[in-house]
């Protein structure tokens, strides 16, 4: 055969021309449509769709549509002789591979008899599910007359998939292809790590398979068979046995990258077990990271309990991001290691800490920037024809001849606008109620009393100050923080959060205590309605852990005895002496 060749098994199509569109767009048509192509080596794939006809009226009054694929699939055999159905729902944006074997006929007969209800949704009517409705019309495909239209197209599935399977071949039997298992999960075969058994008859071949025939070694072999003797029950059916092999795919990711000893004494510590497993395009981002990260560090992540490893390496793939909108360049990381030092990555947490601090690359893809820029105007085009018809229900209830009623070409106009906003904005202030100024008053004087109270905190703030920075208690000195940089330096040298209350600097005071040396040993925090609310040291502690008792208590001292009091409720102050009695705030 010198070409590729397409026959057309089946094509439905349905078409409603008496639906209006609108700005928001609406489904006018559905079409299901599957045809057989033929490869130059001969093999057939069985490809198929569910499209509907998506009807829009532009804001300017111009109609448009576009027929949008909603779900296809595709059924082939590989060149290995395995009978692959694909299935891709755009809507939910997923992509699903299984496979068939002798008895899962029914997985395919499942999947077209979706594509038809599928398709029927937009075609028949709402009263009655069996009947065409009277204004929907079948452009495509064999005449659907009077009810039955479900039974109809039943029969015409029913003759597409023996169709189909006789295109394909006989389906294989799972028993012949993998004798070394006992059960076979048709779903997610791959990806389950079982086509490593493909056609294999001892375990020497499925180590091949999965580390390659120049690293296999005889311990490997009795590995892989004592984690294939392990067999699991099925949630649903308990009874029912199957093999997860997927910790082969975990092991396949160091393929290379260590000694061969290394991988055999983790798989001697590891149990075949049902765990959150990577998916294949994790798999592909795992090894890309494995190999920017130096070999002692891959040991320490081998040498930890695999289910730990396996679920940090997989939050790890999923932070790199992804390439359509952000992503982190993975070329970096070795720099980044070296910089950091292997000795400081201890293991899997290390490295997804490390690769959490990478930088974040915005990039854009063509197709997603041009969706971007199509949702974009028609939101704005909704957006902008919500507000012409708000104006226009405005000017209708007003009665006013002074502007006209809008239309899209005229609203567009940027001096229209103008005015129509100058005019509607002068009615809303002529018909605001005495409530209405009432309100604002109440906001006004609320705003002038807050302002006051700032000014008073403030002018406080500023005499307590000037009475504490620069005091000497013994060996140590006050300081009080006058900008927010001096507040982030005291934070990260005491590693406390006191940078975050920058927002009340100059109305609550922030003091230091510094020793000789300058280095700072206390934060205080002194509040204008209860004095000192903080008395904390490095991370956190009381001032008695970080200061001698004597010492802690006499800047205490200190603090009070110009007239501060000291909160009920003040961290940091256990085993100090409180003034018996609390004084006015200055």
């Amino acid at each position: 055969m010198s070409e590729n060749t397409e026959r057309v098994l089946l094509h439905v199509k349905f078409l409603n021309d008496r639906i209006e569109p609108t700005i928001e767009s609406v489904r006018t048509g559905t079409s299901l449509r599957v045809v057989a192509r033929t490869a130059l080596d001969g093999r057939v794939t069985v490809a198929g769709s569910v499209s509907h006809r998506v009807h829009r009226m532009r804001a300017s009054g111009k109609v448009s549509r576009h027929w949008q694929t909603v779900r296809a699939f595709s059924l082939f055999r590989t060149q290995a002789g395995l009978v692959v159905l694909r299935v891709l729902d755009k809507a939910i944006r997923k992509n699903s591979t299984q496979h068939l074997f002798v008895g899962g006929e029914h997985l395919l007969a499942q999947l077209l008899r979706e594509l038809g209800e599928q398709t029927l949704l937009e075609a028949v009517c709402r009263d009655a599910w069996d009947t065409l409705d009277q204004n929907v019309r079948a452009v495509e495909g064999p005449a659907f007359e009077g009810p039955g239209m479900r039974a109809q197209m039943c029969l015409l599935l029913q003759d597409l998939q023996g169709e189909a399977l006789r295109l394909i071949g006989d389906l294989p039997v799972a028993s012949e292809r993998f004798p070394l298992l006992k059960q076979i999960s048709a779903r997610g075969l791959g990806h389950s790590g079982q086509m490593y058994f493909l056609d294999a008859t001892a375990y020497k071949a499925v180590a091949e398979n999965v580390f390659g025939k120049s690293r296999y070694r005889r311990p490997l072999a009795r590995e892989i068979e004592r984690l294939a003797e392990h067999t699991l029950p099925r949630l649903d059916r308990p009874d029912d046995l199957f093999h997860d092999m997927s910790v082969l795919n975990w092991f396949r990711l160091f393929r290379g990258l260590v000694p061969i000893d290394w991988i055999v004494d983790s798989m001697r510590g590891t149990v075949n077990y049902t765990g959150m497993v990577l998916s294949p395009a994790e798999l592909v981002q795992a090894r890309a990271l494995f190999l920017r990260v130096a070999q002692p560090i891959l040991g320490r992540i081998l040498a930890e309990p695999m289910p730990q490893s396996t679920r940090i390496i997989k939050d790890t793939v999923k932070n790199l991001g992804n390439r359509d909108i952000t992503w982190r360049d993975l070329n970096l990381l070795p720099d980044l290691i070296k910089a950091r030092g292997q000795r400081r990555i201890r293991g899997a947490q290390d490295l997804e800490t490390l690769v959490r601090s990478m930088p974040v690359i915005r990039v854009e893809s063509r197709s997603y920037a041009r969706s971007n820029r199509a949702v974009g105007i028609v939101i704005h085009e909704v957006d902008a024809l919500h507000m012409m018809h708000s104006y226009n229900e405005q000017i209708a209830r007003l009665e006013s001849l002074e502007l006209p009623r809008a239309t899209w070409e005229l609203w567009n106009d940027p001096e229209f606008r103008k005015s129509a906003d100058e005019f509607l904005a002068e009615h809303r202030r002529e018909l605001m109620t005495a409530q209405q100024r009432a309100y604002e008053a109440r906001v006004a004087r609320d705003r002038q009393r807050r302002l006051s109270v700032e000014k008073e905190r403030a002018a406080w703030a500023a005499d307590v100050a000037a009475r504490l920075d620069g005091l000497r208690v013994g060996e140590y000195r006050l300081v009080v923080a006058h900008d927010p940089e001096t507040l982030a330096r005291w934070g990260c040298q005491l590693n406390n959060c006191i940078a975050s209350y920058a927002l009340e600097l100059g109305l609550d005071v922030f003091v230091a205590v510094v020793d000789d040396s300058g280095r700072v040993r206390l934060n205080i925090e002194i509040n204008h309605e209860v004095g000192v609310v903080q008395f904390l040291g490095t991370n956190n502690r009381d001032a008695v852990k970080e200061l001698e008792e004597a010492s802690a208590q006499r800047v205490l001292d200190a603090i009070t005895g110009i007239g501060l009091p000291v909160s009920e409720d003040a961290l940091g102050l256990r085993h100090l002496a409180r003034p018996a009695q609390h004084v006015a705030v200055l």
